[in-house]
């Protein structure tokens, strides 16, 4: 074996580890933010290429004597930044999150362009002149590179997910592959550069040799390119995206169905997607992935305060925060609303996950300018990770219900499901089953809060209270079962159901005579609803009831954070002669100067008000306060809670309207609703006003 040929084995031998170092390369941009991929992308082909380069000019020495310094600086560095480019086009075809034909194609053809340009350059830069091209051995040497390209490019891609055994030795086995297709090229490429310079090897003189070595490699390359790339497309690529037919439009109709046409971030439905074969990823690598539920708080007053346009825009700036946020091997996907998912993968230990979600709640705390708007929001993020947390479905119920603890936490949290949130999530998983039981079995039942004219204890109407009869635990009220019933999308169709009966109660009532009103109250979810006020009025219409009869109450805390979007309903409330009391009032801070925008009838005192007016000069001169401006705006003041005789006379003295509490009637059925008007009303003739 002759020198040269010594030197260009061990030569081949010292690039092998090199091909295999940058498969390592590949896994470790996988694990970086989106964030920081651009530059560690740039840095990593840097290095590759660079290492090209040195091997490109070993392999160069072993066969040229012309001198290896730099003769002409600038086709110097234009080989090096070929060299750069090769590498770079290599990378990020590789770490693209899916990989058509075409962008396959795209990614090859141009590290065959860039690897025949370093070799061109360098031959300049070395001193070589008079160069001609041998075209026909040029299109010959830019297959072999392209077809090199391409089966880096595969290999690095699938070995990224593989799933089997054994991963080093097939590293080992494709590197010294790519190794021999390197060499091919650069052969190939001698081959074709025809220059008068001296050589110690004549081309001319041993290309018999070249091409026995091209014919070897050549069917050898070509044989494992094919059958990588028909491998990974048959086992990881979507058909539609691999077609290089003329289907354009089809494709393009189920890229859109995969994507949030908004923030550009896929849906539910390719979410769940790439959940599944996650799953199964970790099942047969024994590995653990992270479910994150991301939610914005209090992002609806965002559209009522600044618009729908700007709450859009808003969205976007969050999904990009997002992705930034997270890792190249990580998935987030808009599921509806400002609710965001992440599938986080590749996660080693609990820090894994914390530093990304850290990342994550760090980037949404910092304000955003929306059209010189400035906003602040923040988010309450439920983490649960498979598979301790169980199996997909139960996954994403564990994930929601750490969410929503997450959330009574505060701004700015996140929380992992845990024994506490397990048991929260079984009780209202088992709560769900139940209530879709209740509703089929109609166990809810009505009770009536009387409501009384503060002066003369003559009843004026009553409260609808909604309870569960339940099979097994007795009379439950709404606080057990609302929630379950609005996240789950039952409370429409009990909501419905309260409206229909208490329908038939006024009906009934005016049967026997009695001019009956009601206040029903409505869900703070029902106000989603744009056509609620039509839905309520064809219920009246439909049993005949006219709307005079009911008072609607919602509470104080939809004034206040939805504050735009409840203006513009409680107008169109009244447009439809729809009466509405505001419940709750006082429990929360509240401007009462905002109560002249609110197309209101009545305001409810919440019981904290009225349990200390007796005894309390600061009550007293608070609800005084707010008694005196409902009644400028000619609004109705009904106070709760009222339960001994010092606090009515107390009351009637401020100049409240009508009043409801155990003094004068517990809440009673509609059996005993008629007894209690007769019995309220006797009373009311043998007692004294004060």
């Amino acid at each position: 074996m002759s020198r040269a040929q010594v030197l260009l084995l061990l030569l081949f031998l010292a690039s092998v580890p090199g091909f295999y170092w940058a498969f390592g390369l590949t896994q470790s941009l996988r694990k970086i933010t989106t964030k920081e991929f651009d530059f560690t992308l740039k840095k990593y082909a840097a290095l590759v290429g660079i290492g090209m380069f040195c091997l490109h000019a070993g392999y160069q020495s072993v066969s040229d004597n012309y001198p290896k310094i730099s003769q002409h600086p600038i086709d110097f560095i234009g080989a090096i930044l070929c060299s750069y480019l090769l590498a770079l086009s290599v990378l990020s075809s590789v770490n693209k999150k899916s990989l058509p034909v075409r962008e396959l194609l795209y990614g090859a053809l141009t590290a065959g362009f860039s690897g025949y340009l370093l070799s061109y350059f360098y031959h300049i830069a070395s001193g070589a002149i008079n160069i001609n091209i041998d075209l026909l051995t040029a299109l010959f040497a830019m297959c072999i590179i392209c077809l090199t390209a391409a089966l880096a490019i595969i290999t690095m891609l699938w070995l990224k997910g593989y799933e089997g055994k054994s991963l080093n030795k097939l590293k080992l086995i494709f590197a010294v592959e790519i190794a021999l297709g390197f060499l091919a090229s650069h052969i190939a490429i001698n081959l074709s550069i025809l220059h008068s310079n001296q050589f110690s090897l004549n081309p001319s003189d041993n290309v018999a040799n070249y091409v026995s070595l091209l014919m070897i490699l050549a069917p050898i390359l070509l044989f494992m390119t094919t059958f990588v790339i028909i491998l990974f497309y048959e086992r990881t690529v979507d058909i539609t995206q691999s077609r290089l037919g003329f289907q354009v439009t089809q494709v393009g109709t189920r890229k859109t169905l995969s994507y949030d046409p908004l923030t550009h971030l896929p849906n539910r439905d390719a979410l769940n997607q790439h959940l599944m074969i996650t799953a199964k990823r970790c099942d047969r690598n024994g590995e653990s992935m992270a479910l994150a539920y991301i939610d914005l708080d209090h992002f609806k007053p965002v559209n009522d305060q600044f618009g729908h346009h700007i709450g859009d825009l808003l969205l976007i700036e969050v999904a990009k925060r997002i992705s930034n946020a997270l890792r190249n091997c990580d998935y987030v996907a808009r599921a509806g609303g400002d609710e965001f998912i992440a599938i986080l993968s590749e996660i080693e230990n609990h820090q894994n996950v914390v530093t990304v979600v850290q990342r994550v709640v760090d980037a949404l705390r910092e304000p955003f300018i929306i059209e010189n708007n400035l906003i602040e929001i923040s988010c309450s993020i439920g983490i649960s990770i498979y598979p301790r947390d169980g199996n997909l479905e139960k996954l994403k119920v564990n994930a929601d219900a750490a969410m929503y603890k997450a959330k009574e936490n505060g701004k700015n949290q996140y929380r992992f499901f845990d024994a506490e949130i397990e048991q929260a999530s079984d009780a209202m998983q088992q709560t769900r089953v139940q209530l879709k039981q209740a509703i089929t079995d109609r166990q809810f039942k009505l009770l009536f809060q009387p409501k009384v004219d503060a002066l003369t204890r003559t009843v004026r109407g009553a409260e609808v209270l909604l309870r569960w009869q339940h099979p097994s635990k007795g009379l439950l009220s709404p606080s057990v079962f609302i929630e379950a019933a609005e996240r789950f999308g039952m409370i429409e169709e009990i909501n419905e159901w309260v409206m229909v009966q208490a329908c038939d109660t006024i009906r009934k009532a005016k049967s026997l005579g009695i001019d009956l009103n009601l206040s029903i109250n409505l869900s703070h979810q029902q106000f989603r609803n744009k056509h609620l006020g039509e839905h309520i009025k064809f219920i009246l219409e439909n049993n005949q009831v006219s709307p005079e009869h009911l008072i609607l109450e919602v509470s104080e805390t939809n004034a206040i954070h939805h504050q735009k979007k409840f203006r513009d309903t409680l107008r169109h409330f009244k447009t439809l002669g729809l009466k509405v009391s505001l419940d709750d009032f006082g429990l929360h801070p509240f401007s009462l100067s905002y109560l002249k925008n609110l197309e209101i009838s009545e305001v409810k005192l919440d019981r904290t008000l009225t349990q200390e007016i007796a005894h309390s000069e600061v009550s007293f001169a608070i609800v005084e306060a707010i008694v005196k401006l409902a009644h400028a705006l000619h609004l109705n003041v009904v106070a709760e809670g009222v339960e001994d005789e010092e606090q009515r006379l107390t009351l009637v003295t401020i100049g409240c309207d009508e009043m409801q509490g155990y003094l004068f009637s517990r809440p009673v059925e509609q059996q005993f609703l008629f007894d209690v008007f007769g019995e309220i009303q006797q009373q009311s003739t043998t007692k004294s006003l004060f």
